[in-house]
Formats: C-alpha cells, structure tokens, sequence
C-alpha cells in the first residue's frame, strides 16, 4: 500500500499524554490515535490499570505505561520515551488535527532554524443530548505570533512580554523537547501554572517559534483540571512575598543552571536576571478589564474550591456546567467561518471526524 506523504511526516513524530483519573478520557484519546501514525505514549497515574482487553483493540503505535507515580515523576519519565525526530504533549481530553500536525512538521523540516511550531487553538464543550460541538476561539494573541529573535535574551524578553502558551503544546524538535522538560522543577514550590511558565521561559530561550494559520489544537471544556490545587499560589502572590525569597532564588538558580546545560562560555550570572526579568515582565502585562459574566465566573469557582472535599464532589459536575453554561459558546459553524475570515485554515473533514468522536462519546457515557 503506497503512502501519503502526509502520512509519512507523521511517522516523524512522538506524542506524549499525561492521564489520571479519567480512564473514559484516555480510551477516547487511545482511540482516535490508534494506527494514525504517530508514537502516542499514555503515562497514566491511576491506581488502577485499564484492562488488558482495551489494550488488545489498539494499534501497535498506542503505548501505554501505567505509572501510580505522581505527574513530576511521570514528566520525568517521559524524557526518555521519543525516539522521533518530532515530539508533543497533549492532556488526556484534548485533540490536535493531524494535518494541522502535518503542516507544522514540513514548517520545522524547512525551516532549521525553528525549534518549535504551532496551530491556531478554539476550546470546545459538548451539550448533553446534542449533535453539534459548541466551541469558542481561545488565545487569539497565537494569531501570527512568532518568537523569531536572533539573540535568546530578546526571544525569552519578547514572549514573556506578549505572553502567549504557543510553546507546551507546540510540535518541537525532540532534542530540545528532552532538554525543556529537564528545566522543569518539582512541584515543591507550590506556584499555579509554574510548570508552564517554566517551559515556555526554556523554550524561548532555546530556540525560535511560530504559530501557523492553521487550526490544530482542539482544548476541551469538558472537565475540570486536574493540576494545580487551592493551597498553590499565583505567581504574582508567590513571587512578591518576602518569605519566599530564598524559594525564588532557589528556582531562578535551578531553571537558570539547566537551560544552560553543556552550553559553554555563557555568563550564568547574566542569563539568570533575564529570567527573572522575564518572570517579572510576565507579571507586569497589562491586566484586561474582565466583563462581569467573566468575574461571576471566577468568583463562583473561588467559592467552590473553598469548599470541603466532599462537597465539592457532590456538586463538581453541576457546578462544571453553570460554569460553561456562563461562558460563551458557540455553534462551531459560525465559529469556523471566523476563523477563515481570519485566513486561519480549517480542515473540515478533520474536524467533523473530532466532533464525531466527542459526540458519540457522550452520548455512549449517558447511555450507560
């Protein structure tokens, strides 16, 4: 059987997912990359294995490591599994269009320069009983964003500055993949999102990016996080509070020391204040004058997280709706023509395949 070229750039890459808890998430994820091209590890940190007969239905490309370790560990496991040229990370509930995949790989192979490449991101729910996906354009700040600086302190400067999450989930050349995910620390110091910023800070340094026009990143709304819990603080909180200051520094000196891993002749001292200049101008952005639906909504989930763990598992799925019944979706027609008025292309064949992958998912879970 002859094969597509397209198929053949996606032998090129590895996908990693971090699962825990959501045994029906992961399935539906295994499932719709199963003999797709890609190498898809599963790290999942369940207690409890799936079976070995929802293992048997997948594709020798499906990987799956049960690991009842926690997420830091698994993330440092996962160093090690891509033997491809390319690498990504997506969550357990998420999707990426393989072609806006495709795309993103000829981008890097042409381009050697870059290190990291991406598409255009909407988020996505599903309404009990329907047979449409309501969706949403989310980071709109991706469109024609690029971090193409020569010189590594203007690209870290410059993306914290116009901060924008165009790297974690980004198709990136393995090497610096592997070296990005050593940067990240340990949940130890208890920072919302710290992980994140960490990566991205890394990424930026090591290398060039860019989003393409081009819709790749499907985030779902269908759960709540499974990240960050309420006794971690923000970055502004962590960083402005003087009993952390041995902590910061401690992580400034770590992040600094393993983003310049075997690079020699580097002034440590140098690139540690651009981090932590970078660090503060993330924290400097101009806030954005929420509406007041958008303020309700944040309010609504403080007040909920401040509840008693048992509550809060009683009311989880009802309060999970109110709070993406609040925010605006919308048909996911209307939303593909704004985007190709955006000139942002849509593979619709992709597309609806997604839609029915997520529909008939419901739809079976109600079922049952």
């Amino acid at each position: 059987m002859k094969i597509e070229k397209n198929e053949r750039l996606l032998y090129k890459l590895t996908i990693v997912i971090l699962t825990f808890n959501r045994p029906q998430y992961m399935l539906r994820s295994m499932k719709y990359w199963s003999g797709k091209g890609p190498i898809v590890h599963v790290l999942d940190g369940s207690v409890e294995s799936i079976s070995s007969k929802d293992l048997a239905n997948m594709e020798s490309n499906i990987r799956y490591h049960h690991m009842p370790v926690s997420y830091n560990e698994r993330f440092v496991y996962a160093q090690n599994l891509s033997k491809s040229e390319y690498t990504t990370f997506i969550p357990d509930d998420e999707f990426l269009i393989p072609s806006a995949l495709n795309s993103c790989i000829s981008e890097l192979d042409n381009n050697v320069s870059l290190v990291s490449c991406i598409g255009r991101c909407i988020l996505f729910n599903h309404d009990k009983g329907s047979l449409r996906l309501r969706v949403r354009s989310v980071y709109e700040k991706m469109a024609n964003y690029s971090v193409q600086h020569n010189n590594p302190d203007d690209r870290v400067l410059y993306h914290m500055k116009h901060y924008v999450p165009s790297m974690v989930y980004s198709v990136m050349r393995t090497n610096i993949w592997k070296h990005v995910l050593s940067c990240v620390t340990s949940k130890t110091y208890k920072v919302t999102s710290l992980e994140e910023l960490q990566f991205e800070i890394a990424s930026s340094y090591l290398g060039k990016s860019k989003v393409l026009p081009i819709l790749m990143w499907l985030r779902s709304g269908e759960n709540k996080g499974i990240g960050n819990d309420v006794t971690f603080k923000s970055i502004n909180d962590w960083w402005s509070d003087s009993l952390n200051d041995n902590f910061r520094e401690q992580m400034l000196d770590e992040l600094t020391h393993k983003i310049l891993a075997n690079q020699d002749k580097t002034n440590i001292s140098h690139v540690k204040k651009i981090i932590t200049k970078s660090f503060e101008m993330f924290m400097d952005r101009p806030k954005i004058k929420l509406p007041i639906k958008s303020i309700v909504i944040f309010q609504v989930a403080r007040l909920l997280s401040m509840l008693p763990r048992v509550v809060k598992g009683v009311l989880k799925t009802s309060a999970h709706t109110m709070y993406y019944n609040l925010n605006d979706f919308y048909d996911i027609d209307l939303t593909i023509k704004q985007l190709e008025m955006e000139e942002v292309s849509v593979n619709l064949d992709e597309l609806k395949d997604i839609e029915s992958t997520v529909v008939d998912f419901h739809n079976n879970l109600s079922d049952k």
